[in-house]
């Protein structure tokens, strides 16, 4: 492709307009270096430099095209997807345009196929039974602390200063869930409510079959399904930086979006625990991420203090290390 930088973005917001359907106004470009004071469009900065670049800052490392998509959305669930441009231009350089804006018709059409929210789809969900809803069931971990205004009449529980939220999967693309919270009434209506251990064990065997638990190994140069190998420690390893320790462990999800639930799952903790030789650290450096550290590494301390100041613009899940052994997680 013969194209400069800037002839690609033009060509590339022509597209976005006449062959997906997007209006000017749904169409926001967002260049390297920039910044925001409002707390919910600066996590999703700090979010996007650590997924495409690896690194965190509060002001953007590359330039961003944001598309809305929210004509389907009663509810204000606006579904974003997000692009970063300079990959997608140096794609374009290498396979040719349309082989580059694949990838943005393949998201749209995940967007689209997923089914939209509604008032009426809630209320038929609330109706319904168990049944009809139990295989879409999943669990979100969020900080208790920073969500407790937003938890009445859910269905969760407590753990350490997190909790563990039952959710309905609509959808998801682009490392984005679409997801809808149960409400304790939708419960009673089921007749689940003396049932909670079998809702919290089907939603965890869901999120585990859509989500699986991945690290990377350095065997084969690319993340894994951590269930499924066979691995020592020195076989996994994750992107070095100043002061942590080598041997440490990134835990997360394929889809890397709530990949903090992957330590709950059924077997991780014991599989962990003949990786690292015995019991281990924990932390939860935000809700998609959790670091593996050895029992005593003092390296622990320093990444919970790195989280518990992270705050909600971090996406802050813990600010507190854990105690993996055989009998279950503990804040130590």
């Amino acid at each position: 492709m013969d194209m400069t930088y800037e002839e690609f973005l033009e060509k590339f917001k022509e597209k976005l307009q006449t062959e997906l359907g997007y209006t000017h106004d749904k169409i926001e470009f967002l260049p390297e270096g920039y910044t925001s004071k409002d707390p919910k469009r600066l996590e999703w900065i700090i979010d996007s430099n650590m997924r495409y670049c690896g690194a965190e800052a509060p002001w953007l490392l590359t330039d961003f095209f944001l598309l809305t998509k929210d004509d389907r959305n009663p509810l204000n669930t606006t579904m974003v997807q997000r692009v970063a441009i300079r990959k997608m231009y140096e794609d374009a350089l290498q396979n040719g345009f349309d082989a580059a804006f694949d990838q943005v018709r393949e998201t749209e059409k995940k967007l689209d196929e997923a089914p939209p929210v509604s008032k009426g789809s809630l209320t038929k969900r609330s109706e319904g039974g168990y049944e009809g809803i139990q295989d879409q069931l999943i669990l979100r971990p969020l900080n208790y602390g920073l969500h407790i205004q937003d938890l009445h009449n859910c269905v969760y529980k407590k753990f350490s200063d997190f909790v563990l939220v039952l959710y309905q999967l609509l959808g998801d693309a682009d490392h984005s869930l679409m997801t809808s919270r149960i409400m304790r009434d939708e419960l009673y209506r089921w007749h689940m409510e003396k049932q909670m251990d079998k809702v919290f064990q089907d939603a965890m065997e869901n999120t585990l079959r859509l989500f699986p638990p991945v690290v990377y190994d350095k065997r084969v140069g690319k993340e894994v399904n951590f269930l499924e190998g066979d691995f020592k420690k020195e076989d996994i390893v994750f992107q070095e930086f100043p002061g942590i320790a080598k041997d440490m462990i990134l835990l997360s999800t394929t889809k890397t979006t709530n990949g903090a639930i992957a330590l709950f799952y059924p077997g991780v903790v014991e599989k962990l625990m003949t990786v690292m030789g015995g019991p281990f650290a924990a932390v939860f450096m935000n809700i998609n991420d959790v670091m593996i550290f050895a029992r005593n590494d003092t390296h622990a301390d320093w990444a919970a203090d790195t989280a518990r100041r992270s705050g909600p613009m971090g996406e802050m899940l813990s600010g507190k290390k854990y105690l993996c052994d055989k009998s279950g997680i503990k804040p130590f």
